[in-house]
């Protein structure tokens, strides 16, 4: 819609512009052929020049750069956007209805010509429909058709005059002129140049038959007849009636001798001062853009310095997990000594001393187990939260909002619950251990059995503190990802921005990408693409819809292009996603 109303205004001010030279170099000179073909040509550059963009003719933007789509926005200002999408409709509206009144009025004055020609009796010559009429609005040319008024005796001086005249609109064309001129000032008509062109138009028309109809005759005698004939009555749309009222501007130019200075010279200052006018737009425009590339270099240097910063914190995290490796490898050293015991116990008289002393040991062994599995979950976890890195993005919550600090808060306490419950775990594991070892003595093989369970339970326990690791490690991905949400502004740079609290993100890296206009994105070349959201985008995969489960499964080496189609949220389309393998 609003591209639209600056495409009228745009019009406007071209068909100002067009007219105002014509006013000052053109208008009142004898070379009335030449002034018609250019108010001609300037109504259809004034209708065609806004059509062309600057950005055609520009350097490109940076395609280095992961490209962010974000099309979310709250209930506000969808509600403002409805708002406004009503008003444009009352203005479109209005002006669609004065528009079809005047092209009504149109078709009823060609009609009406169409009833004379039937109501008439029609003469021709030299392929000429030759009508003699008793209506006020003759004598009149419409096309190859002459309108002639039967109180004017066409073998007097004055009809042989007219007749000339009326010839000459005939032979050239300028019905046509009418036309056109007639459906553009009706969808235009808030456009007064148009008008105005109108005007000078219908007057040059008279012009060049005032100039072939005293070709060979006297100029003065003729402008006598005008002064002596009487004015028409309603002028036609689309006819060229002889006697206007613009009689005295058409008797000071027959009197007018013949314009001296090249037409040529004056029409070309006009293509000079638009290439000129041009040229200083696209250069502006290329300021503009690499002014817009120096800050995206700005921003991907910046991602480069926080990727770097999150593999060292990725490090930092790998670091004890390295650790743990020597508690895993007590852990199964344990386990290889409880199978020894069991099978040494296995020899033995479950009623001899022995037998007691290895079923004490089996007990210690499990104990033990158990006691490693629930001090190593819960160092785990505590290490998490007392790392510098923990501490770090708690100091940058101070400037977030209440709920979001709220919101961690809860993780870090379900992470610290989760580590406690492994502790727990544990000194249960270590508890059934003990319990096997009572009941060992009373029977060898239930002992055994009961060693081998508060080994599993041990095991148990152990990948619970592993459970508890990652709930961690979950937490400190929230954690960025709020901190996230809260630095994407820093994108505006570069004309991206972000709306709501959970956005659509893509981020695409390819060899070519192209942003058109209306925020259409074309690549190919694809390295990486990445997308989260977008659930009401629809997916192409070769022409054929697919889901969205079925557009990220597809690896980047297989896709030849891919095309991104914004939708527009007042009109209800949605966001679609093109994709062309390799064949």
């Amino acid at each position: 819609m609003e591209t639209v109303l600056l495409y009228f205004g745009k019009v406007i001010i071209c068909s100002g512009v067009m007219f105002l030279y014509y006013q000052l170099s053109l208008k009142d000179k004898t070379f009335h052929h030449y002034n018609r073909f250019y108010l001609l040509l300037a109504i259809l550059i004034s209708l065609l020049l806004p059509l062309i963009k600057v950005d055609d003719f520009t350097i490109e933007v940076n395609s280095d750069v992961y490209m962010l789509l974000d099309k979310i926005q709250n209930f506000n200002t969808e509600k403002t956007l409805n708002n406004g999408n009503l008003y444009f409709d009352i203005i479109f509206s209005a002006l669609g209805l004065v528009s079809l009144y005047f092209l009504g009025k149109l078709l009823y004055g060609i009609f009406k010509i169409q009833q004379f020609k039937s109501q008439f009796q029609k003469e021709s010559f030299d392929g000429i429909n030759f009508y003699r009429t008793n209506l006020t609005e003759a004598p009149f040319s419409y096309f190859k058709n002459l309108f002639w008024k039967n109180t004017i005796t066409l073998d007097s001086e004055i009809g042989k005059q007219i007749l000339k005249h009326e010839m000459v609109h005939i032979e050239q064309k300028h019905s046509f002129d009418k036309i056109l001129i007639e459906i553009i000032t009706a969808v235009f008509w808030f456009n007064p140049f148009f008008h105005i062109i109108k005007r000078e138009i219908n007057l040059i028309h008279e012009y060049q038959a005032d100039k072939k109809a005293v070709k060979n005759s006297d100029t003065k005698a003729f402008a006598q007849m005008l002064l002596a004939s009487h004015f028409s009555g309603t002028q036609l749309p689309a006819a060229s009636p002889f006697l206007s009222s613009n009689l005295k501007k058409r008797l000071k130019m027959l009197q007018k001798p013949k314009t001296k200075f090249g037409y040529a010279r004056r029409i070309l200052a006009l293509p000079v001062l638009f290439s000129v006018a041009f040229a200083y737009l696209v250069n502006a425009k290329n300021r503009e853009i690499e002014e817009t590339n120096l800050s995206i270099k700005k921003v991907v240097s910046e991602i480069k310095k926080d990727t770097v910063r999150e593999k060292t914190e990725q490090k930092e995290l790998t670091e004890p997990t390295s650790k743990s490796t020597d508690h895993e490898t007590r852990l199964a050293e344990l386990e290889k000594k409880i199978e020894g015991k069991n099978k040494e116990l296995e020899k033995l008289d479950p009623e001899s001393d022995a037998f007691n002393k290895k079923i004490d040991e089996i007990s210690e062994l499990a104990s033990e187990i158990g006691d490693i599995a629930a001090e190593e979950s819960s160092k785990k976890v505590d290490e998490y939260f007392n790392s510098a890195e923990w501490k770090k993005q708690m100091k940058e919550l101070e400037n977030m909002e209440p709920l979001d600090k709220k919101e961690l808060r809860r993780i870090e306490k379900a992470a610290r619950k989760a580590g406690k419950a492994a502790e727990k775990i544990g000194k249960e594991a270590a508890k059934i251990g003990e319990k096997a070892a009572e009941q060992a003595r009373k029977a060898g093989e239930i002992a055994r059995r009961d060693g081998e369970r508060a080994r599993l339970d041990g095991e148990a326990a152990r990948k619970i503190g592993e459970q508890a690791r990652i709930i961690g490690e979950k937490a400190r991905i929230q954690a960025q990802k709020i901190v996230a949400e809260n630095t994407g502004n820093a994108f505006k740079e570069i004309n991206f921005v972000k709306a709501g609290k959970s956005p659509n993100v893509m981020v695409l890296q390819a060899d070519f990408i192209k942003k058109d206009g209306n925020g259409n994105i074309a690549m190919n070349g694809i390295k990486r693409y990445n997308m989260d959201g977008f659930d009401d985008a629809k997916f192409f995969v070769d022409g054929r819809q697919v889901s969205k489960e079925e557009f990220h499964s597809l690896q980047p080496e297989t896709i030849a292009s891919m095309n991104v189609i914004k939708g527009n949220m007042v009109k209800g389309v949605d966001s679609e996603i093109r994709i062309q393998t390799k064949k």
